[in-house]
């Protein structure tokens, strides 16, 4: 999981910019950060767990 917020690709440069290879690392977070890696949970998530589990997480994030 540790390279999936890695993976998501940047949105424009002031919009959502690359996470660091390891995003649970991050340090001295603003409030702009928690809602980008909450905007990009979703794609992170996704089939990370088995079924019920997935489904029920991606009805939570969406």
């Amino acid at each position: 999981m540790l390279d999936r917020y890695h993976l998501v690709p940047t949105f424009r440069s002031s919009t959502i910019r690359r996470f660091t290879v390891n995003a649970s690392e991050m340090k001295k977070l603003a409030a702009h950060d928690f809602e980008n890696l909450l905007q990009c949970s979703i794609p992170v998530f996704e089939g990370l767990f088995n079924e019920p589990h997935n489904t029920r997480l991606m009805k939570l994030l969406y």
